[in-house]
């Protein structure tokens, strides 16, 4: 793990496009409560999922990705809501355990007409999991953005 000096900036970009909100908005109550980690919820407009930052593939689901930076930043993907129960029915992933990721490369693909055919909601999380203190979470964009546009800004505080 990098040291971090205060002030350190990291940016993160949007892991795929789509109509994005702070994770506040998220139907799914362990979310949305900020229990999981800050950051954003995202329906999604293109089943396609991109790394927001160069990192380390800490672990993966089918469904979900944990990822972790240099600097020990750690952040959750967690494609739709209930979608555990899928069992990873309608997901491509291209990624495993342990893979170090760059910067938009691509994480997973999914169905869109699977989750819904199983009542599975799209919303999807993106939450920083370890960065509730040492860090300053601001969300740069809300509304549509696109996959890679810069989304959050994490500035180290101590």
């Amino acid at each position: 793990m990098a040291a971090v000096s205060p002030g350190t900036i990291l940016l993160f970009g949007c892991p795929l496009s789509g109509e994005v909100q702070p994770v506040s908005h998220c139907s799914d109550f362990t979310f949305s409560q900020g229990i999981v980690g800050d950051g954003v919820v995202i329906l999604p407009t293109d089943p396609v999922l991109y790394s927001p930052a160069d990192a380390k593939v800490d672990f993966s689901l089918k469904h979900a990705l944990g990822l972790e930076t240099e600097e020990g930043v750690k952040f959750l993907i967690h494609v739709g809501t209930d979608t555990n129960r899928l069992q990873g029915e309608g997901f491509q992933l291209f990624v495993q355990t342990g893979d170090p990721v760059k910067r938009g490369q691509k994480l997973l693909s999914f169905d869109p007409q699977v989750m819904k055919a199983h009542h599975c909601s799209l919303e999807t999380p993106f939450v920083f999991c370890n960065c509730q203190t040492g860090w300053k979470l601001d969300l740069l964009k809300t509304g549509q953005v696109s996959a890679g546009e810069d989304l959050v800004r994490l500035t180290a505080l101590s």
